[in-house]
């Protein structure tokens, strides 16, 4: 059976068609197909075995949103419904609050109230689950508040800066 869903990723709508097949996913994400064998072994953590490289994945999710960390990265994205798109640039990440996708510690703070960040900027370095993951910017845009130090731990969910959107 496939199943098709949309995605936002920071601004962009990303199209999604997973099939299984095999025991194993033929993901599609915006006309390129990956062969997915997926093994989890803890809730939210998974194994993931694409194009013969093994991957350690973390997912946080709550109701249509999820976080996933893959690499060191974190990707904050949100299941798109047509009322979503249509207001797409009045809530999510153009709301500003960045958080924590899990329980961690701040390993460093690398903005200021006041900075100038470009969507793709590092924010926040935390370490979760012997892994690092970068808070990064969804936009370009100004940082409003920092609510997070170095060697602070934080919980899921915490805010830990805000920004505002340039346009």
């Amino acid at each position: 059976m496939k199943m098709d869903y949309r995605y936002q990723v920071g601004d962009e709508i990303k199209t999604v068609t997973v099939e299984r097949k095999n025991g194993r996913f033929l993901v599609t994400v915006d006309g390129e197909t990956f062969d997915v064998g997926v093994a989890s072994s803890e809730p939210n953590l998974f194994n993931l075995e694409i194009g013969g490289r093994r991957w350690r994945t973390v997912v946080g999710h709550r109701e249509n949103k999820r976080c996933v960390a893959l690499n060191g990265d974190v990707w904050r994205i949100e299941r798109v419904t047509e009322t979503r798109r249509q207001r797409s640039g009045s809530g999510g990440a153009a709301s500003g609050g960045l958080g924590s996708a899990m329980p961690g510690q701040v390993l460093d703070v690398l903005v200021s109230v006041g900075d100038a960040v470009s969507a793709g900027d590092t924010l926040v370095l935390l370490e979760a689950m012997k892994m690092e993951l970068r808070i990064t910017a969804p936009m370009d845009g100004t940082v409003k508040a920092v609510h997070c130090a170095a060697g602070e731990t934080v919980n899921r969910g915490q805010l830990l800066v805000e920004m505002a959107s340039d346009e």
